[in-house]
């Protein structure tokens, strides 16, 4: 039985030992938007904190908030399933489409709760793990994979979570075309907005081909900073959305999230948002440079979040946490010398870089203390 998954954010009864709360440390761990939920949201979520809205439950078919989705995605509304954050629509995905013994491609290195979903459901998780020194993948070896293990899911992170890379649109329709399959395709566009790219895969795909074979991932907690509230939606034709929603809990979206949803998607939250991670792409690029200049390596990215070699990850999540800095440790995505760090406010990153410097991370001296 596969174990569960490590992930970022923040580990609250390890803070406690420390006696720590979540308010006395900068998260660098989570890849989630730093400037939080815009105030039309906050205002939304506490009007509808009431006896009558919390008395009854959540409307199931979350009506409002698909049409809300299908407004600011201009796609059918028949085309989605809002959920209980991305991470329940992976294991939907795996209820509905894998059976035992199948065998299935992840992307790799990227986020671990594919593999876990797959191996739960008793697929086989095929070995594909993107070369170093960059880990970038390689289009012509994934399709030949395909070509030759033939099989029935393709899970792909785009922007990959934790590497950043963005493989275009252009790019996919080429491996799409070389791997000449009819599997089903998981693409997890999660963190779109925090790329300088904005092209989703899943709506081109789906509003002008009404391809079958595809599942789009999205999430709004983390554009929106709503990760406490969890809120996440597929893309998918409608014979797929609907055998995902036979998979999933009656009353998955509870209603403030659902409130919470609708209005983030108001044109003028979410306009302001974008200009909101316009500003995180800029810091970030800030970031990179800083760490940079100071000596450390950084794998290429597009998002507001990278990988920085340090080593010894798990050691430097240690020490930096002694500055009260939280980072993510590389370890469970197959990169134990690596650190993945997103970009905060310009103070909190000036702080992160002071403390790396103060503490030598990744030389020789400090990886061997």
């Amino acid at each position: 039985m596969p174990t569960p998954v490590p992930h970022g954010d923040i580990d609250y009864g390890e803070l406690a030992r420390l006696g720590l709360t979540p308010h006395d440390i900068i998260d660098f761990s989570a890849n989630s938007n730093p400037f939080g939920p815009h105030p039309a949201v906050l205002a939304a979520i506490r009007a509808a904190v009431t006896a009558p809205v919390l008395r009854h439950y959540p409307d199931r078919d979350c009506l409002a908030l698909r049409q809300a989705i299908a407004a600011a995605e201009a796609i059918d509304p028949a085309l989605i399933l809002p959920t209980n954050g991305a991470n329940e629509l992976i294991q939907l995905v795996a209820l509905a489409f894998i059976k035992p013994g199948s065998r299935h491609l992840i992307l790799s290195p990227t986020f671990g709760e594919y593999a876990r979903a797959v191996q739960v459901m008793g697929g086989q998780v095929l070995p594909y793990f993107a070369s170093p020194p960059d880990y970038q993948h390689d289009v012509e070896q994934i399709a030949a994979l395909i070509r030759r293990y033939r099989p029935e899911t393709i899970w792909l992170c785009n922007p990959n979570n934790p590497t950043g890379q963005y493989l275009s649109l252009a790019t996919l329709n080429e491996l799409r075309a070389l791997a000449q399959t009819e599997a089903l395709w998981v693409v997890d566009e999660s963190y779109q907005y925090f790329s300088a790219f904005e092209e989703s895969l899943g709506r081109h795909w789906v509003a002008t081909g009404g391809e079958t074979n595809l599942v789009v991932l999205r999430s709004l907690t983390k554009e929106h900073g709503l990760a406490g509230l969890r809120l996440g939606f597929a893309i998918a034709a409608p014979e797929r959305i609907e055998r995902l929603r036979v998979a999933q809990p009656a009353w998955s979206v509870n209603s403030l999230a659902q409130v919470a949803g609708v209005t983030a998607l108001q044109p003028a939250v979410r306009a302001e948002q974008r200009r909101n991670i316009t500003q995180l792409l800029a810091h970030a690029a800030d970031l990179w440079r800083d760490l940079a200049d100071a000596g450390f390596k950084l794998l290429p990215t597009t998002t507001s979040y990278a990988l920085i070699q340090t080593g010894q990850a798990a050691l430097t999540r240690q020490k930096l946490l002694q500055h009260r800095l939280l980072v993510r440790d590389g370890t469970s995505f197959g990169l134990p010398e690596y650190v993945r760090i997103a970009a905060q406010r310009p103070e909190q990153n000036r702080r992160l870089v002071a403390a790396m410097k103060e503490m030598e991370v990744g030389s020789k001296k400090w990886s061997n203390s």
